[in-house]
């Protein structure tokens, strides 16, 4: 709407006497919202009403009969009604602000603990690189190879693709679980189960990080296949109490 153009005409004045037609009043309340002009002249009319009212409450000095009584304004509902959509739009931004500041910070959290879980991952994949014991008995004669340990990250904050890991041609694969946030727990219980409903895994494992704790499995106990990660913490008592569920797949190594 041209705000000039309504400052030219008499809108205001018919829209606080009821005599705006249906069509220009529903254009010039959306005007009226965000009109600082147009507003004190509709305020300046209620203001007359206000006056007016005052009079009639004011008992009279000495009159022969009681003045005639002037009917309420219809208009006045409507101005009031959009001073409160304008307060209404208001609080509605400002409530919109904050719930954006507060996506925000909780955004860059997120992120920023993601980051530092996956540096611990870099670092955790290095360490069994390293640490990876070779076989026990190798046969005279033979090149023995060590490889890369496979790990394979359980994060709650994981989209709905399902995470998978490639099976090494031997050794073991290491399950890096997130913990619960905030942590809870010093301890927890981890089952491995498959998707036929086997149980390939069970036992204590305590945090490898703040953040996570490590799984190492041998590879000849995950096959290809679906198997689910039950992780739970213990709590006081001994008591068990379930913490997330984490399913994943296991794919075999490519022929070379």
């Amino acid at each position: 709407m041209d705000s000039g153009r309504v400052h030219e005409t008499s809108w205001p004045e018919e829209y606080a006497t009821g005599r705006l037609p249906l069509e220009r009043r529903v254009e010039f309340e959306s005007h009226l919202v965000g009109c600082s002009e147009c507003l004190d002249r509709v305020e300046a009319a209620e203001r007359m009403r206000t006056g007016f009212q005052e009079l009639e409450r004011r008992p009279p000095a000495a009159a022969p009969a009681p003045p005639r009584r002037r009917p309420r304004p219809q208009w006045a509902t409507r101005v009031v009604w959009a001073v409160a959509a304008a307060a209404a739009v208001a609080v509605a931004f400002w409530s919109g602000m904050q719930r954006t500041r507060s996506a925000e910070q909780a955004l860059a959290t997120e992120r920023e603990s993601l980051a530092r879980t996956e540096a611990e991952l870099a670092r955790t994949r290095a360490e069994l690189e390293r640490a990876r014991r070779p076989p026990e008995v190798t046969p005279p004669g033979t090149v023995r190879t060590t490889g890369r340990v496979p790990v394979l990250a359980l994060l709650t904050t994981r989209g709905g693709d399902l995470p998978s890991v490639t099976l090494p041609a031997s050794g073991p694969v290491a399950l890096w679980v997130e913990r619960e946030l905030p942590v809870r727990f010093e301890r927890y219980h981890v089952r491995v189960r498959s998707g036929q409903g086997t149980d390939v895994f069970e036992g204590d494992v305590a945090p490898a990080t703040r953040e996570a704790l490590l799984v190492a499995l041998d590879g000849s106990l995950l096959p290809p296949g679906q198997y689910t990660l039950f992780l739970e913490g213990e709590g006081r008592g001994g008591r068990r109490v379930s913490v997330a569920q984490h399913p994943f797949r296991t794919l075999a190594a490519p022929v070379r």
